[in-house]
């Protein structure tokens, strides 16, 4: 048990140092260390919840609370306090309810301090109500410049085995050659622990020492991994509650298997904990399969593959569990979409790492082949044969649902994409459609990969809509062209958005006006003048594609507009391909949209990578 005069000692040396009660008179002094109460906080715990009746004063004497606070509008605001860090003084001093919640995000040790008490000091002592008003103060202008999309990114990561026979040591060894670049770092392993505490007890003073421990390693270091164990031994249990992030490791051969741990984890989850799992691998020559079977086992927040040989993988693992992975999100265009190439080859010549991909209508497509680990010039090729050499879209049909029947766009797509996955692929996908039947967007990052691509492609008036379980989907550019936004609530870190639409100018629909009668506004002229306004007279075997196309893709964007304009702001790099010179079904032009693409990102992603990446 710990003596009075030790309790006495940790009292004063946390009540002291702090400037609301350091001038106060030793009498007060003294009848504060009398009253407090030092209490013990398991990460996980609710110190007080949003519009609980404000009772006492705390101090946090060791470890980290973090709290949330829900605005009128629905966003909630997220914060921490560090260690000394006084709480509860606004409702102590305003008499309202607590005015946000406060959950444990490590084991903490905090001082309280009874309401008669503190409101007796603050009565008696105006120096201590000073103080409190500053405080107040400076937690009111923090939340005022508080950006609203500012995450609280985690630092210490614990990683647990899923099979008793697992060896962490190779993937601990290969997290270690790239930790380092993300900040100093520390490995701490079982023995490590009980090196440190070889005996284990209930003591208090014990536990204080734990907890010292504990946040003198977060002091230290910026990233902190733990191994943990299969069994539900002691010391991963502590890490677990001292981590912002667990990774359940399971070998993608074996079945699926949930360790004691991690029974332990389902007992214990906790809302300010996530979860992930990473599938290590034999082969990195060939796409993960199986994946759903894990997935479906247990719920994770994210999946990642890795092949611990490939430092590729160890480094986009590290970059996601941080929250820094670099995001690529492309947008929708038709034939403009081949632009993509041109800016993902402008990113491979800067040697800019992808970490996630979103993609929109002719975006999906592209977002699809760098998943699936296509380089610039296999993504040319694949494509090629896929949209230009093929002209899936020739076969005109009755127009009743569509231009076009959708027969060998449909098949085309199913036969080049086969059975993946969206869950098997090495870099996370997500592809937009938008869900008619919901009037809503709809994110594809699992399942079947065709039948999000062809979802997602399904440009209305055109294309034909994609029917899944009852459900019509079209086109993702009616909701949202540019998925760069997305990416951003998934997580990322730096975002690369891609708009190749291109912008529209007003000489550009002056066009428009030679296909209608002169003399009858509103009402096209006769179809022989018409055809003849697409004659190429500089190329007559590359006739000019109808507007009508433009027509509808524009129609289309006007309604997405808002979410692009959301995306450019977030966008650490928004790029804007002036392609307003191409048609959306200007399949021929493939090369020049390529080499357009290249020319207008390159110097742009180059300073890109100075400015995020200055050690890649």
């Amino acid at each position: 048990m710990t003596s009075h005069r030790n309790r006495n000692a940790l009292l004063s040396q946390y009540i002291t140092v702090k400037d609301l009660f350091k001038n106060l008179p030793h009498a007060v002094i003294r009848e504060m260390m009398d009253c407090t109460v030092r209490e013990y906080l398991p990460s996980g715990s609710v110190l007080f919840s949003e519009g609980d009746l404000g009772m006492d004063l705390y101090i946090l004497a060791q470890g980290r609370l973090r709290y949330e606070k829900t605005s009128p509008d629905g966003k909630t605001d997220l914060g921490e306090f560090q260690k000394l860090d006084i709480l509860g003084e606004l409702s102590l001093f305003t008499g309202e309810p607590r005015s946000a919640t406060v959950v444990a995000i490590r084991d903490s040790e905090i001082i309280r301090v009874p309401r008669d008490l503190a409101l007796n000091i603050l009565t008696n002592h105006p120096q201590a109500l000073l103080q409190v008003t500053r405080i107040i103060a400076e937690r009111l202008a923090r939340a005022r410049n508080r950006d609203q999309n500012q995450r609280v990114n985690s630092s210490s990561f614990c990683f647990i085995p899923t099979s008793p026979d697992m060896n962490l040591d190779e993937l601990i060894q290969a997290v270690e050659l790239s930790a380092g670049q993300f900040g100093n770092y520390k490995i701490i392993t079982s023995k490590d622990f009980y090196d440190q505490f070889p005996n284990l007890g209930e003591d208090t003073d014990l536990e204080h020492n734990i907890l010292d421990w504990f946040q003198k390693l977060e002091n230290n270091h910026q990233n902190i991994f733990y191994v943990g164990t299969y069994e539900e031994a002691a010391c991963s249990k502590r890490f677990v509650r001292q981590s912002d992030r667990v990774i359940l490791v399971q070998d993608s051969s074996l079945p699926p298997n949930k360790s004691p741990m991690e029974a332990y984890l389902d007992k214990t989850r906790q809302k300010n904990r996530n979860i992930d799992l990473l599938l290590y691998h034999a082969k990195f020559d060939s796409l993960p399969k199986n994946t759903s079977a894990h997935l479906r086992t247990r719920s994770v927040s994210r999946h990642y593959h890795v092949h611990i040989p490939t430092k590729q993988t160890i480094d986009r693992l590290l970059r996601g569990i941080l929250g820094k992975s670099i995001g690529l999100a492309l947008g929708g265009g038709g034939a403009k979409g081949f632009a993509h190439l041109g800016i993902l080859r402008s990113i491979e010549e800067s040697r800019v790492p992808i970490d996630m991909v979103s993609g929109t209508s002719a975006g999906s497509i592209f977002a699809a082949l760098i998943s699936m680990g296509y380089d610039s010039e296999r993504s040319k090729i694949q494509a090629k044969k896929l949209w230009v050499d093929r002209d899936l879209l020739n076969e005109y049909t009755i127009p009743v649902l569509s231009l076009v029947a959708g027969k060998k766009y449909t098949e085309a797509i199913r036969d080049f994409f086969g059975e993946i996955q969206i869950e098997d692929l090495w870099i996370p996908y997500y592809a937009v459609s938008t869900d008619l039947s919901n009037s809503e967007s709809h994110i594809h990052s699992d399942g079947s990969l065709w039948k999000a691509i062809r979802a997602s492609t399904s440009l209305p008036g055109i294309v034909p809509p994609f029917i899944e379980e009852g459900v019509v989907f079209v086109d993702g550019g009616v909701m949202d062209n540019v998925p760069g936004l997305l990416l951003k609530e998934k997580g990322a870190g730096p975002v690369i958005s891609v708009d190749v639409f291109g912008d529209i100018y007003p000489d550009q629909d002056k066009e428009l006006t030679n296909y209608f009668d002169k003399s009858s506004p509103g009402v096209l002229d006769h179809p022989i003048v018409q055809l003849t306004n697409l004659i190429n007279f500089k190329n007559i075997f590359q006739p000019k594609f109808p507007p009508i196309g433009d027509i509808i893709i524009r129609s289309i964007l006007v309604s997405s507009r808002e979410r692009i304009r959301q995306t450019e702001k977030v966008s650490e790099l928004f790029l804007q391909i002036p392609t307003n010179n191409f048609g959306v079904l200007e399949w021929f032009s493939y090369e020049k949209l390529i080499e357009l693409g290249y020319i207008c990102s390159k110097s742009k992603i180059q300073n890109f990578k100075k400015e995020y990446f200055r050690d890649i």
